[in-house]
């Protein structure tokens, strides 16, 4: 399944080859081609990529490593580059002025005293104690040279998905996620949509943004080890924070689903929670579906990942109408008819799912039935404005 994919600008970075990016639902696993000099590479990522590594994933690919030097400068204070020289502060309506006496103690001189501390806003003569810390930096040795691979995981980048459902239209809508804070330039791009464990990964905090978009669709390109795989064609560029597009759009054919289940009740009455039924049209990611019927938004369900042809069912709690009504005959000390009656009083068709759940050890006769080791299930469809009731007689064991 392949269609048109959203345009979108490129943003070139320098003259570097855009990367290929697998993106998973917490993190990513990003490999940038490089042309590597002989023996040696210095990487600079920045603050906010190195600190979004996963540790232990960083790989040059490509050569033979012998050693890396990771070097992180110390964050310097920068009161140091003001010792001895006189700063001002507003204080009491008027500019003052102090020197520095210790940066280390925050100590000044103030009209002969010493002051832990200034009141006020403080100002400084120039702005050279606050110049930027040079940022990270990974020295990588090796044997060979040439054209290489760098590859790591980052927790950085990230995508979740989303989904509509209105009157049989299913529209899943990708987000992806840029934490890094400048854009990104990708090529070839996977989304991989499973569970695939990663250990304390923190949830990331990006600036909100929302691109509009044409219609579009990823392609699914199969399963692997448990997980769906798809392949945005086309080359992307993510600017920081969030990016929204449409993943797929498919026809479905909901059922709207009252559902029961609960443990053997003499109750006279049992309430069932609604939702709705649908078989998937292709293999669906995990994701929240919100809900639209007759025009109006009905609520939000979770859907696990599903595969093609396997049903999705949608919860979305109470019904005040999906109501059954309950006789209980006790027939003997242990033994009981039961008959159960609904009606739907909807101007469309409703599906029932029942299922119960009795005490061990158990006998149960009745017709219709699908008898399971814990109880029994029923599923049927009523019409509008039709009934129906089914009975049983349970037999519990003499005590």
């Amino acid at each position: 399944m392949r269609k048109q994919l959203l345009l979108w600008a490129m943003v070139l970075l320098g003259a570097v080859e855009a990367q290929e990016a697998v993106i998973y639902r917490g993190f990513a696993e990003l490999r940038q081609p490089q042309n590597l000099p002989q023996n040696e590479w210095v990487w600079e990522p920045g603050e906010a990529l190195f600190q979004s590594l996963v540790p232990g994933t960083l790989r040059l690919i490509g050569v033979t490593e012998l050693s890396r030097r990771v070097q992180v400068a110390a964050q310097p204070n920068p009161l140091l580059a003001y010792v001895g020289k006189e700063v001002q502060f507003f204080w009491e309506g008027q500019w003052r002025r102090a020197t520095l006496v210790s940066a280390e103690r925050n100590l000044y001189l103030y009209e002969g005293r010493y002051l832990v501390g200034l009141p006020g806003v403080v100002a400084y003569p120039d702005p050279s104690g606050f110049s930027a810390v040079p940022g990270p930096r990974v020295t990588f040795r090796y044997q060979g040279a040439g054209a290489a691979a760098l590859a790591y995981l980052t927790r950085a980048l990230t995508w979740s998905l989303r989904y509509t459902l209105e009157d049989g239209e299913l529209t899943g809508w990708a987000t992806l996620t840029n934490g890094l804070g400048r854009p990104l330039q990708l090529g070839r791009t996977e989304l991989v949509a499973g569970s695939v464990p990663l250990l304390d990964v923190p949830a990331p905090r990006p600036e909100a943004r929302m691109l509009q978009a044409d219609a579009t669709e990823a392609e699914f390109v199969g399963e692997a080890a448990g997980t769906y795989r798809y392949r945005l064609p086309g080359a992307v560029t993510l600017e920081p924070g969030q990016t929204e597009l449409p993943f797929i759009r498919a026809r479905v054919e909901p059922v709207y689903l009252w559902r029961l289940q609960t443990g053997f009740s003499t109750e006279r009455e049992l309430a069932f929670v609604r939702g709705f039924r649908f078989v998937a049209p292709e293999n669906l990611a995990a994701g929240v579906v919100s809900i639209r019927a007759q025009g109006v938004f009905v609520g939000q369900a979770g859907m696990g990942d599903t595969a093609k042809g396997d049903n999705v069912t949608l919860v979305l709690g109470p019904d005040p109408e999906g109501r059954a009504t309950r006789q209980v005959e006790q027939q003997a000390r242990n033994r009981f008819r039961v008959t159960t009656s609904l009606r739907n009083p909807k101007p469309y068709p409703v599906e029932v799912e029942i299922q119960e759940t009795m005490p061990q050890p158990f006998t149960l006769e009745g017709e219709g039935l699908e008898r399971t080791p814990e109880g029994y299930r029923l599923r049927f469809t009523l019409a509008p404005g039709q009934s129906r009731s089914y009975a049983y007689t349970l037999t519990l064991p003499q005590r």
